[in-house]
């Protein structure tokens, strides 16, 4: 396993061995895009119990949070309903995903923490081009790179991408052909950093490569990291390892 720790988001031991991880990132051509949740922001375990809250609420009981994970996490919003009504044989009720995403806003701002921050902001420091490319909604996005300090990295034009810029969502590769048309890079060029399978189905779409992240809070269990496992990609489990590995590339 990669295990080299980051001491510091500018200044780590990776990058005082004898200049070989800078030389390496001089070199490396890939582009890094960016999912937001269960990747930059730890935020998927705190979607999912809301999301079971309110379907009990609304008198929808039995639904567990594996389900929600299973069901929405990645998916947009018309393709986990549409998951929903399937294993369930019920729609969800109305405005479902647009009330969660308004009460979701406060939650994050309150309890909301960071996950890949120091490895942003030092591969921003090495030049590295990145983007966030996004299924949850641009104002929300903002939120999360906002709290994980990170705003900063991608500031400029065009460095971040939500469902608002395209028709199709994950596991339609549209968002991810988007950032790299904006980026001005291949598809071959870019790597992605995914947590879910339909982010995972999306790259693969896009002819990109992909490295599962699996260190969120929601992707801990067996089953989760199972079915990340069975596309035959690359995972890693922590921040470091990701460094590392994106170092690499």
């Amino acid at each position: 396993p990669l295990s080299s720790p980051l001491s510091s988001p500018l200044s780590s031991p990776l990058s005082r061995r004898g200049g070989r991880v800078a030389s390496r990132l001089e070199a490396a051509k890939k582009a890094v895009i960016w999912d937001c949740d269960g990747v930059l922001v730890d935020s998927e375990a705190l979607l999912k119990q809301a999301e079971v809250d309110a379907l009990v609420e609304a008198g929808i009981t039995g639904v567990t949070i594996d389900d929600c994970n299973r069901l929405f996490s990645g998916f947009a919003p018309e393709a986990g309903a549409a998951n929903f009504e399937r294993e369930f044989g019920k729609p969800l009720p109305d405005n479902y995903f647009r009330d969660q995403i308004a009460n979701s806003r406060q939650l994050f701002k309150d309890k909301l923490e960071p996950l890949n921050a120091r490895t942003v902001l030092k591969l921003h420091a090495d030049g590295r081009q990145m983007v966030v490319a996004s299924g949850s909604p641009r104002d929300r996005v903002l939120v999360c790179l906002e709290k994980a300090g990170i705003m900063g990295c991608f500031e400029k034009e065009d460095q971040v991408f939500t469902r608002e810029d395209v028709t199709k969502g994950k596991p339609e590769p549209e968002m991810f052909l988007l950032a790299a048309s904006k980026l001005g890079v291949a598809p071959g060029d870019c790597l992605v950093v995914e947590d879910s399978t339909a982010g995972i189905r999306a790259a693969i779409a896009a002819k990109m490569e992909v490295v599962g992240y699996l260190g969120g809070g929601h992707a801990q269990e067996p089953w989760y990291r199972e079915k990340i496992a069975a596309f035959g990609i690359p995972v890693v489990y922590t921040e470091d390892e990701l460094y590392e590995y994106i170092a690499c590339r």
